[in-house]
């Protein structure tokens, strides 16, 4: 079918490739605009992250490697380009509204990719009891401080209130150079993210989110104490940070439930903006 001819305006063929390329563009450029105010207003609740992890499962199915966040863009602006085939805008201002509101329909329909709040250790265990603010530890954002009186003696294994085995993960992210602001600013604005993921439960929570476990500063590192449940003896912890002045930082840990997961993560200082490295980096999780 030739184009224009639903719109009944201009003759069949009277759209020429320049009039065509233009329509195309003005689309694509309506579906960059609702991608950039999703990404940017929308934080972690983006679902142009679901659409990766979407993506990359599609693409390991096939035997592809991870894919990055920037050819989910390209991709989504391609079909921004070539809806005006289906829905012939006749004007450019259409075909920019055109592709916008596609772009929003689809972001409502898909489901935000939150993770949940982390978990805390058995009760019975030492190390999580709620401690006064001392001149050596001082509460930082208002977030509350725990003891850090975790003893060496070995877990067999780990075990929740309701029965299931559980890793007993003692996280400690390090800044070199310190935060640019305290916690709880950082994580209102979408400076401070992270990310905790079971390669074998497929369960994934937030680092800054706490459902029982505890998140406290001490001096330029961030101390986390948590419970993540666990199907098998042991399994593949893997763990997302981002913060603003540093370099995304991906490591992985072999946990198991008859020791202490004991893991530390260096954050590398780097001058590239947050936006620019998120849009490198594939969110499988």
């Amino acid at each position: 079918m030739p184009y224009g001819v639903k719109q009944g305006v201009k003759a069949p063929g009277e759209f020429g490739l320049s009039d065509i390329a233009g329509l195309a563009l003005s689309g694509s450029a309506g579906i960059i605009a609702a991608l950039v105010t999703d990404f940017q207003q929308s934080g972690e609740a983006s679902a142009l992250y679901t659409i990766n992890q979407w993506v990359v499962q599609l693409a390991s199915a096939f035997g592809f490697g991870t894919i990055p966040l920037w050819m989910v863009v390209v991709g989504l602006t391609a079909v921004g380009a070539g809806s005006v085939f289906y829905f012939q805008p006749i004007t450019r201002q259409g075909a920019f509204a055109q592709g916008f509101g596609l772009l929003a329909v689809l972001m409502t329909a898909i489901p935000s990719n939150l993770a949940g709040g982390l978990q805390g250790i058995n009760d019975n265990l030492p190390g999580l009891e709620p401690a006064t603010t001392t001149s050596r530890e001082a509460s930082v954002g208002g977030g509350r401080i725990y003891k850090a009186s975790y003893s060496q003696a070995t877990i067999i294994p780990v075990q929740d209130r309701r029965g299931g085995a559980k890793y007993d993960v003692h996280l400690t992210i390090n800044f070199p150079e310190g935060l640019p602001a305290d916690i709880d600013s950082m994580i209102r604005q979408g400076t401070l993210r992270g990310r905790l993921h079971n390669e074998d439960t497929k369960e994934t929570w937030n680092l800054f989110r706490t459902s029982g476990g505890t998140v406290r500063q001490r001096g330029n590192s961030i101390i986390i104490h948590a419970g993540v449940p666990a199907r098998s003896d042991s399994g593949r912890l893997w763990v997302r940070v981002e913060a603003a002045g540093y370099a995304i930082e991906l490591e992985s840990y072999q946990a198991t439930t008859r020791s202490t997961v004991d893991w530390t993560v260096d954050m590398q200082p780097s001058s590239v903006p947050l936006f620019v490295q998120r849009l490198r980096k594939s969110y499988w999780f």
